[in-house]
């Protein structure tokens, strides 16, 4: 069946909305005691489905065999009563200790731009609203059977908490509350000069916020193999949104009278890396000032150098390339070895090679740009975007990541962030000899990184348009080996457009599931009934013995449910196994949904009115509960570095037992509102049941 989605959501649409408390009982449920699915196979069409709160909807998965809820935002820590906020996003799980697995999952939040969450309280004594990084920690035995109980997952909880209680800002200090001098590089300018919100968008609950860590993402140390990759085990997360309108003042009918300063002359927005093993967040300015969805780490095929995935946003200035980072380890921002006796932050972030470094962009040879169908270089025009809707383009061509004139020069030497490479793309002196920057939309979403070991490659979603581009560097060490401890000039790429954003270039197989909201014989479709992908959002790559699949949720804003599918690739030139096709997993949401007619919700009480949902990422934890041949699981040492990922590729892909997250802004009143987690959403667990 053909499926299409509508357009994104404009950012305003997405933030704005009230939470009521619509039908709350008073009763507050523990984390894992929600048994309902915010997910749903088709729409709700049976009043089993559709008219009991605190049931699930249509279960009857076509291509998942199990699945079920691991914690729903707003339920509470059954000791600490510390509520779970949302939305939920960018998530991961690991060992904690050989009987524990930790999952993670940060909470897309935006403040008063939203809801404000419940403060957190670090070390220092400073406050923050906005997005919290919640750990949950399950039993490992219990999680490994969960699918095949009926037990709720609050019975194998065993604890839960926040992954960092220290924060260090954009000037390299530690954030202290905001009574005795502390600073958050969003509203402070490079001088120090801390910029408050206008009044009707000034915080109540806390000192500053962080603004939606949206796609974060857990890399473990050695990741590729001894010494190769990032050092510690890490989480990379950015804040995701220029927040101008954070400065403004308005009058009764919303009309902005005043901006109270430029935000391109504050320090812009954070790209933080978490050290989990010391509970530390430290803002990485080499990574860039300007916004990201996800901070993704790829294989450098090299010690001594790391290569990260930018994607995003670039502080909404348009158009822009896809960007990568690439730095150096060992060294500091002037490129010298970092000192014996350099702080713990520094020594952190140099032996992870974050900070020396710079940020490249993808460019095409100037004789290339013709080969795609464009006559024009032209970098104030979204090239990208017109190679991406071109469907008589070709698939593959060759391209290079070729890095601006700026460098991050260190804590000492701040800069706004319009000083940054932001504005430079497009600049005619900055173009790389011999080519331009492909420069397109800047909403790209989430990357995913090829699990395989011996590969350097990573997949794109391309959100403004849809569509699907695969990226791969071939022998990326060599590359690095002929820089001789520099900064490569560039790194020469193969591009593979895998999904392009043209009708037709996209169909589903739905199972005689994913029937819309909107009328019977119809399969989670927008009106147009295009055969695409529409706003591409969450991605995962999951590497198995049989089949190599590509998780992908898209965030559309589709009044009959967004959808989450699966995508077979073929590993050896990134092309869709079979042309065209993939499998639906899962809806969610819509305001159109019957649910939401009815008012009923996954957690009971927290209805709060109808409107689309979003899955937005998945993870695969296979190897955490995976069980060698004597009836073991594997040791923490025997899932180190690479270890985990061959684990993974051993088994099939429906033996993989993977987890999700689903935003449902619907859900958000009651209890959830009760204990300020802002908008709903769930984490689920889940198992494949593809026709392999």
């Amino acid at each position: 069946m053909k499926i299409s989605l509508l357009k994104t959501l404009t950012l305003s649409a997405f933030l704005l909305g009230s939470t009521a408390l619509v039908g709350w009982s008073g009763e507050k449920l523990t984390i894992g005691e929600v048994t309902a699915l915010v997910a749903e196979a088709s729409t709700a069409d049976d009043a089993s489905e559709n008219s009991v709160d605190g049931a699930s909807g249509d279960t009857a998965f076509p291509f998942i065999s199990a699945i079920k809820p691991l914690a729903t935002v707003g339920e509470i820590d059954a000791t600490t009563g510390m509520a779970l906020t949302g939305y939920p996003d960018g998530n991961a799980a690991w060992l904690a200790d050989n009987d524990t697995v930790r999952l993670a999952y940060q909470s897309e939040s935006y403040a008063t731009m939203s809801h404000q969450t419940y403060a957190q309280k670090l070390l220092s004594g400073a406050t923050f609203t906005g997005s919290h990084v919640h750990t949950i920690d399950f039993d490992r035995a219990g999680l490994a059977d969960f699918l095949g109980t009926d037990a709720p997952a609050s019975s194998i909880v065993k604890a839960s908490g926040h992954l960092y209680n220290r924060v260090f800002n954009v000037f390299g200090e530690e954030v202290m509350p905001k009574a005795d001098g502390g600073k958050w590089g969003n509203q402070t300018l490079p001088d120090g000069t801390l910029v408050d919100f206008a009044p009707a968008m000034q915080l109540t609950e806390a000192d500053f916020f962080v603004n939606s860590f949206c796609g974060a993402y857990y890399e473990k140390a050695n990741k590729y193999g001894a010494g190769v990759g990032l050092a510690d085990d890490v989480w990379l997360m950015a804040e995701e949104w220029n927040i101008e309108e954070m400065f403004q003042t308005k009058d009764a009918n919303d009309k902005v009278l005043e901006t109270l300063v430029d935000t391109k002359d504050t320090m812009g927005l954070a790209s933080l890396v978490v050290d989990i093993a010391n509970q530390t967040a430290y803002t990485v300015p080499a990574l860039g000032q300007t916004g990201y969805e996800k901070l993704l780490p790829i294989n450098p095929g090299h010690p001594d150098y790391v290569v990260i995935v930018l994607a995003g946003y670039n502080f909404d200035i348009e158009p822009a390339p896809l960007k990568i980072y690439v730095g150096r380890k060992g060294l500091d921002a002037a490129g010298n070895p970092v000192a014996a006796d350099a702080s713990e932050r520094d020594q952190f972030l140099a032996r992870n090679g974050l900070l020396h470094g710079k940020i490249y962009g993808l460019a095409l040879a100037n004789e290339t740009f013709a080969t795609l169908g464009i006559d024009k270089i032209d970098t104030a025009e979204k090239m990208m975007d017109a190679y991406l809707t071109n469907a008589d383009a070709p698939a593959t061509f060759p391209a290079v990541f070729a890095p601006t004139a700026y460098q991050w020069g260190g804590f000492d030497k701040p800069v706004a962030v319009k000083d940054t490479e932001m504005l430079r793309w497009q600049m005619a002196e900055e173009q790389p000899a011999g080519h331009a920057f492909f420069v397109g939309d800047s909403k790209t979403e989430h990357p995913a990184v090829d699990p395989d070991i011996t590969k350097h490659r990573y997949i794109q979603n391309m959100t403004n348009k849809g569509g699907l581009m695969g990226f791969d560097f071939g022998d990326l060490g060599a590359v690095f080996t002929a820089a001789n401890g520099a900064l490569p000039a560039t790194l020469p790429v193969t591009a593979t457009r895998i999904v392009a954003a043209v009708d037709g270039a996209l169909t589903l197989e739905v199972g005689d599931k994913g029937v819309k909201h909107g009328g019977a014989g119809t399969h989670a479709t927008w009106e147009d009934g295009a055969a695409k992908t529409e706003a591409p959002d969450g991605l995962m790559w999951v590497k198995a013995a049989d089949a190599d699949v590509l998780l992908v949720d898209e965030d559309s804003g589709n009044e009959f449910g967004e959808r989450k599918f699966a995508l077979v690739l073929d590993p050896a030139t990134l092309a869709l196994k079979e042309a065209g096709k993939g499998y639906f997993l899962a809806m969610a949401g819509g305001k159109e949904n019957p649910r939401a007619a009815n008012k009923v919700a996954a957690y009971p009480g927290t209805f709060s009115k109808g409107t689309s949902a979003e899955f937005s990422g998945s993870w695969n934890m296979t190897a955490l509960l995976a069980k060698k041949a004597d009836g073991s699981f594997y040791t923490a040492e025997e899932l180190a570095g690479p270890g985990e990922a061959a684990v993974n590729a051993s088994l099939p892909i429906n033996e993989q037992k993977l987890i999700g997250v689903v935003q449902h802004k619907g859900e958000s009143g009651g209890a959830v509102a009760e204990v300020k987690a802002d908008q709903g959403g769930q984490v689920f667990m889940f198992s494949l049941n593809l026709p392999m």
